[in-house]
């Protein structure tokens, strides 16, 4: 099946800035069998939405989902 894949952010393993693209997948694969195979370790990804919805790493994606891969947000100055 394919899914589409969008990458916000900076992830050590992929390029810097937003990428978007269709990877085909096994029936019921998992998000995180689709970081594995993306090469993403769990520490580099913030949140995980599909179509629009955050979810866990087990939550299983179905044909034409969108998953979107947010790095972790930091920086910043903090409150005073």
């Amino acid at each position: 099946m394919v899914i589409h894949v969008k990458t916000v952010g900076t992830l050590k393993s992929l390029q810097e800035g937003t990428k978007l693209e269709a990877l085909e997948v096994p029936e019921k694969a998992s998000v995180s069998q689709v970081l594995e195979r993306l090469k993403i370790r769990e520490w580099e990804i913030g949140f995980v939405l599909v179509n629009g919805e955050r979810v866990t790493r087990e939550s299983i994606l179905k044909e034409n989902d969108s998953l979107t891969l947010v790095a972790p947000l930091a920086g910043g100055q903090p409150k005073e």
